[in-house]
């Protein structure tokens, strides 16, 4: 069977689609990462799906908490769960050394056979310089992407981000009242930042609407307590009145009376 194989350098095909399929993995990394950080240089609504929920996360872990306690949690969370074309980051990552070891693995297996059947390790053996070629090729292509340094760029970018200019900046009163009528509704999650401001604005008109009230309840109460001064004197004067009515003879309270009435009537 490995002999078959041979013949038909069938172990050098899968050692070139290996050492292909790992450099073409570690350039889509390299690809993927450049992404990630363009969308954090733009700092109004985020494009990719990832920037959205992050940025939705992070806000309403601010709207439970006031504040978010640990953002690098937060984001190497959020890039832990990243997928693209179904795999991880780290999957990504890891896809070049598999293919690496795939690679290696060919050419050293056709090493050992071309060493048995009476060859040079290295004279003329095509296997041990394709699987020298994999490696340095593998290599350069982690060289390149240089990933590790593009994930730590991406979560100073991310946290800059989420705490300094993107997911903090204030709204304009349409997206309050959009939050406003989509939460009535039952609609679709809005940034939380909206629907604080719109809180805000009903406790500010609530509290105007109080004061009113109680100002409207106090004025009633002064206008009652003058109505009631006022017919508490008129009584008294009635009251004086009729006490000096009673302390004049017969004569006098008809005469005072007549005139009273002759007044009155004209």
């Amino acid at each position: 069977m490995l002999q078959f194989i041979m013949d038909r350098n069938l172990l050098l095909y899968v050692l070139a689609a290996a050492c292909l399929a790992g450099v073409a993995s570690q350039m889509i990394l390299k690809q993927i990462y450049d992404g990630l950080i363009r969308d954090t240089k733009n700092t109004g609504e985020p494009d990719s799906k990832f920037m959205q929920q992050l940025r939705q996360r992070f806000q309403y872990c601010r709207h439970l908490n006031e504040k978010v306690g640990d953002v690098h949690a937060l984001i190497r969370k959020g890039l832990m769960e990243y997928r693209f074309w179904g795999m991880s980051l780290h999957r990504w990552k890891r896809l070049g050394l598999w293919c690496l070891t795939v690679s290696l693995a060919c050419a050293f297996a056709g090493s050992l056979s071309v060493v048995r059947g009476g060859g040079a390790l290295v004279t003329g053996n095509m296997y041990f310089w394709m699987g020298l070629l994999a490696a340095a090729l593998t290599a350069l292509a982690y060289g390149i992407a240089d990933t590790g340094f593009r994930r730590r760029s991406l979560e100073v970018r991310l946290v800059d981000y989420l705490e300094n200019s993107g997911a903090v900046r204030d709204y304009s009163e349409n997206a309050a009242e959009e939050f406003a009528s989509e939460s009535a509704s039952g609609g679709s999650i809005v940034p939380v930042e909206s629907g604080r401001r719109v809180k805000r604005r009903m406790r500010a008109e609530t509290a105007a609407a109080s004061s009113r009230a109680q100002k409207e309840k106090n004025d009633l109460k002064e206008n009652l307590a003058r109505m009631k001064t006022g017919m508490q004197e008129t009584a008294a004067g009635r009251e004086r009145n009729a006490e000096l009515l009673r302390q004049m003879d017969p004569q006098e309270q008809e005469r005072i009376l007549r005139e009273v009435l002759k007044e009155f009537l004209t």
